[in-house]
């Protein structure tokens, strides 16, 4: 696996890393959050392993930013802390496990491992409804048999639908994940998700807006 690892305790730092790349994986480590930020922009990574206290911009932070772009790749959190509020902002940023100081390496490996091992929907349909489904691993929107030709914002955008089904998203992390952290087009986020909502043309409407705040795409079952 190719792992970013951000961890400003230059002792765990080394641990850690000498003990992954004994397990034939490639990795950066970094112990600065600023730094962090052009690593992720340049490279791709099978996982994230960042502690939340670091300098400059914190792991919160940190992984905000890799959300913002990425919603798949699994991301562990290392802290001396157990405090409620960060224990709850890791997981709302969006990391995946949550590992407190000290800790065995077998115990980070066995994470680690069940992670990345665990199984995934990108090989299967996803059934919005009966006559609706989803291709993950080919981004492919079927409605009553017929597959509709999606544009690149629209597939990022349902991709963030449903991988958020029955949440209401901000509209900014959605102009944040859909437009890629560039700047955004003239026409407003309500006037593409009008266009997407003519892909389902079966009479049926799955994305509501929240006056506000943003939008939610429900799916009963």
């Amino acid at each position: 696996m190719n792992i970013l690892l951000l961890e400003d305790d230059s002792i765990l730092n080394d641990t850690i890393s000498d003990y992954l790349k004994l397990k034939n994986n490639k990795l950066i480590a970094l112990d600065d959050g600023a730094n962090a930020i052009d690593v992720i922009d340049e490279s791709n990574f099978d996982l994230y392993i960042i502690d939340i206290n670091l300098p400059n911009i914190n792991g919160l932070e940190i992984v905000k930013y890799i959300r913002q772009k990425d919603l798949e790749t699994p991301v562990i959190m290392i802290t001396a802390s157990m405090e409620l509020e960060n224990f709850k902002s890791a997981y709302q940023n969006g990391c995946d496990d949550y590992i407190k100081k000290p800790f065995y390496l077998e115990e980070l490996e066995i994470r680690i491992e069940k992670l990345i091992h665990k199984p995934m929907d990108n090989n299967s349909l996803f059934y919005i409804s009966k006559t609706i489904t989803y291709n993950y691993e080919y981004e492919e929107l079927c409605v009553d048999g017929i597959v509709k030709r999606l544009r690149k914002k629209e597939k990022r955008l349902l991709n963030l639908f449903l991988q958020n089904i029955n949440k209401t998203i901000t509209t900014e992390k959605i102009e944040n994940y859909v437009w890629e952290n560039e700047l955004k087009d003239s026409y407003p986020i309500r006037q593409l998700v009008n266009e997407l909502r003519k892909h389902f043309d079966n009479g049926q409407n799955f994305i509501f807006a929240h006056r506000g705040i943003g939008y939610k795409f429900e799916v009963k079952n």
